[in-house]
Order: C-alpha cells, then structure tokens, then sequence
C-alpha cells in the first residue's frame, strides 16, 4: 500500500525530506494526525504537511512501522525515534523504544538515556536509568559521555551519597577529567566542583599526584589550599563528620563456602548447612546461597580473597561432571569484582540475611575447624593462582 501512489493523499515533509502516504494509516496509528486531519483546519486539505523539528530519518523508521509493523530500532536513532512518536502521540512506538533502551542499558550510555528521559518526562525510563548509573557509577566514570554533561548535573551527581564507589578518588579523578575534557569553559568551575568532593577520604598519595600532573590546580591558589588542607586533616588524622558514600560501606565477613563430600548444595536446595558467612564486628553468623555454578565446583578444595576482593574457589568437579570426562582437572572461578554485589552475596548485609541464630558451642567448634582446614590451605591455593597468572 505504501508504494501505490495512486490512493496517496498527503504528503509529509522532514527535513526537506518527502514521505507520500496515506491519511487513513497515519490517523488510524497517531492521534495527532487523527486530530489534524478531523478538526477541520487548514491541514485537512493541504497535499503537504510539514513536520517540524522531526528528523527525517525518525519519519522513515516510523513510516515503515505503520506499514509493515517493523520497528527498526539501533543506538543511533532509538533517542530521535523516541522524540517524534512522543510528539505524535504513538504511545505503542515510544513504549517499544524504552524498551529498547532499557535492554541495551550499560555504563556507556546509561549517563544520555537518563537526561534524555528526565527531559522528556519517561520516568520508568528515568527511574531505570538512574538506578543503573547510581550502582554502576565507578564504571560509568570512567566513559567519554559523562564528560559531556554540564556543570550542575555534574555537581548534583557528585554530591549524592548513593553513588556506589568504593574510593573517593573516582570522584576525584572525574572532577579533574570533566575540567580537562574543555578547559577553557571549565576551569571557572573546578572550585565549587572540588567543594563537593570529600578529599580527606582520597589517599595523600592520590592528592599529591593529582595536584602535581594537573596544571589546572597547581595554577589555582585556592585549589592548593584545599589540598593542603586535607592533607593536614589527614596527617593530623581529622575526620570531619563526612557521610560515606554507599559503595564505601563495607563490613569485613569471614565466608565459607561448602567442603563436604557431596560438594556445594544447589542454590535451590538446602544449603545452609553448607555456605555462610561470620561477622567478626558482630559475632554473628548469617547463611548465604551457594555460588551461581556450584554444581559445577563439586566438592570444594580452597578459596581466597584477593586484596581488591576477587573471590575465588577451587574444587574438584562434582561425580556426575567427573563420569564425562577423561581428565579429573581442579575448576577456579572468580567472582569478578564490581560495584554491584555478585549474585550469591548479596544477602552477606544483616538487612539482606534469610536469617540467623545464636550457635551452639558444638556448631562454633565445627566452623572453626572449617576455618582451620580453610586457613591450611590457602598456601596451596596461591601458588596455584600463581601458575594460572602465568597460563594468562
């Protein structure tokens, strides 16, 4: 039907851009159009209709949906798209492009899909985005597009508490970069941006390093007085009553993680008996779900953590892998650190817990003994974390 121009009776024009079509298939999808052509103005009998700040492209994509119900979506037109079905009230079309940015959401876009959203008024979207840029933020920082942003969204996103970053030189090292992505326009803003970054929670060796490679503040008096200033704070070991941020709120838990001989429980079984974590600050004990693939580990020889928190396990492979193989191999899985807490631990926090209970002196004795076999050997372990580094 699109292709016919025999029954074509309206025209539109984006960009300078002309699209013959039909008015019955555009009002029957857009209530604007269904609008323009009933109220009985000018345009219901104009051959033409221009369509303003609409690109050309986003008719096209749209045309091609009223016509053949393809919707073709990419990163590069999905924001334009979006705009021109909420301008032409195409409920279907504009929920199909949230969507779309939702699904393909990451630390490298998340920054745009958020502004975009808040300036529209999508606030499902807006939401979403905004949950995702929050708990992702370490990551998010380090992108080109969060350079893009202006000065006060900057200082609003900096001066949140709900970033989740584990080190306040992220915040830092943001701030710095922001001023030398265009420092000519920026640099009047360093000072009110450096207000809000809480540099007696960044590392002197961070302050000093960062002051003495950045111009921008060893030429800036004030600047120098607000890292020597927390520098002093630092030596002189004054805290100031700084809130942290929520990544920086961590608890130390000794974790153990099953080591009998019918291996890691399903995540979907009872394991309790098997998986659970100490608090040493609280002396409590809370059980955790077995890692995503215990199955997988079988019975578990060792683990460790790493100094940045890589959790890793190694165990022999469990009977029933073992009976389809021809080699008996020991298995490591690292739990790749993030800001956001893996799967099988985000129940370690006391609000997070299924539950807990007082232990008996008996069950005390057993954990510890685990701990013991699980302190004896970690020697054996990083000698072979040793080897696989090597094999990398």
């Amino acid at each position: 039907m699109k292709e016919s121009s025999e029954i074509v009776d309206v025209v539109l024009v984006a960009e300078g851009q002309k699209f013959p079509c039909h008015k019955v298939v555009l009002a029957a999808f857009s209530s604007y159009f269904k609008a323009m052509f009933t109220c009985g103005l000018v345009e219901c009998t104009q051959r033409e209709v221009v369509l303003y700040d609409i690109s050309a492209e986003s008719v096209s994509v749209i045309l091609n949906y009223m016509y053949s119900a393809d919707l073709h979506l990419t990163n590069q037109n999905v924001q334009t798209v979006a705009l021109a079905s909420y301008f032409l009230q195409m409920e279907d079309v504009f929920s199909l492009c949230q969507k779309y940015m939702t699904d393909h959401m990451d630390a490298s876009n998340c920054v745009g899909i958020y502004y975009f959203a808040n300036h529209i008024g999508a606030e499902d979207l807006c939401d979403q985005a905004k949950r995702y840029l929050y708990q992702h933020f370490a990551e998010v920082s380090l992108q080109e597009e969060i350079l893009e942003i202006e000065v006060q969204q900057l200082l609003t996103l900096i001066k949140s508490d709900d970033l989740n970053v584990s080190r306040e030189e992220s915040i830092l090292d943001l701030v710095i970069r922001w001023v030398n992505h265009s420092r000519k326009s920026r640099a009047e803003h360093l000072i009110k941006l450096l207000k809000e970054v809480r540099l007696v929670l960044v590392s002197p060796s961070f302050l000093m390093e960062a002051r003495k490679r950045n111009t921008v503040i060893l030429c800036n008096s004030e600047c120098n007085d607000m890292f020597e200033e927390a520098l002093k704070s630092i030596r002189l070991a004054i805290h100031p009553s700084l809130s942290l941020r929520y990544g920086m709120e961590t608890t130390d838990l000794l974790l153990c993680i099953g080591n009998n001989s019918l291996g890691i429980r399903s995540r979907h079984g009872s394991y309790a008996d098997a998986s659970f974590c100490y608090a040493p600050a609280t002396q409590k004990t809370y059980f955790i779900s077995s890692p995503k693939y215990g199955e997988g580990l079988g019975s578990v020889c060792s683990g460790v953590v790493t100094e940045n928190n890589d959790i890793i396990v190694a165990g022999e492979a469990s009977a029933a892998k073992m009976s389809r193989q021809k080699n008996r191999n020991i298995e490591i899985y690292r739990c790749v650190p993030c800001q956001k807490i893996p799967d099988y631990l985000q129940i370690l926090s006391p609000k997070k817990c299924f539950w807990d209970q007082e232990k008996t002196i008996a069950q005390r004795v057993l954990y510890l003994k685990v701990l013991l076999e699980f302190l004896a050997t970690l020697i054996s372990l990083l000698q072979l974390i040793f080897m696989v580094h090597k094999l990398d």
